[in-house]
């Protein structure tokens, strides 16, 4: 009797662990995307962070037209760290993607030869000096409301600054760059 209960509570066991490492397998692969679901991304010349369930984009050392993509192993970058492109003067061009809402202190600072940047309509703040010495920005169209405004962010960029009249927060002068209205971007 002894031997059978001991063999039943034993199989009880083996069945409750088998179980949980199911649901354990069952939700590491909810956690992670499949292969499938991530798109692949040229990521030379790029360093980033995982944060959670975004990415920081820490550093770039890409020359000429420079593309940071939305997504890297399946996460939203939304943020351009601290000095990420600072004195990537090599840097030619740039497009920011949608999934932006934060630009880090000095992100841009002396890239002097992009010549204009769009700025998506998610970005909430840039830091101070992000595009501080860019000498060759010449626009910075703006996509959404008002970012935080910070410190020095386009000094000695001689950038002049366009936004949507229908957004919000544009009703006073800004990085201490001159501010006209989207329908008055030169073509």
């Amino acid at each position: 009797m002894k031997r059978l209960l001991s063999l039943i509570i034993t199989l009880a066991l083996l069945i409750g662990c088998k179980d949980k490492e199911n649901k354990n397998q069952e939700n590491q692969n909810k956690a992670q995307p499949s292969e499938e679901e991530v798109p692949k991304v040229d990521l030379s010349g790029f360093e980033y962070s995982l944060n959670g369930e975004s990415v920081i984009l820490t550093k770039c050392t890409r020359v000429g037209q420079v593309i940071v993509p939305s997504t890297i192993e399946g996460f939203a970058v939304t943020t351009i760290g601290e000095n990420a492109f600072y004195r990537n003067s090599g840097m030619t061009s740039l497009t920011l993607p949608s999934t932006l809402t934060s630009i880090g202190n000095s992100a841009f600072r002396e890239c002097i030869k992009i010549t204009n940047v769009t700025i998506p309509p998610n970005v909430t703040s840039i830091g101070v000096s992000a595009f501080s010495g860019c000498i060759g920005l010449k626009t910075v169209q703006f996509l959404g409301d008002a970012p935080e405004e910070s410190k020095y962010m386009f000094k000695d960029a001689p950038a002049t600054l366009y936004f949507d009249p229908g957004k919000n927060g544009w009703d006073k002068p800004f990085g201490g760059r001159p501010l006209k209205a989207m329908s008055e971007f030169p073509n």
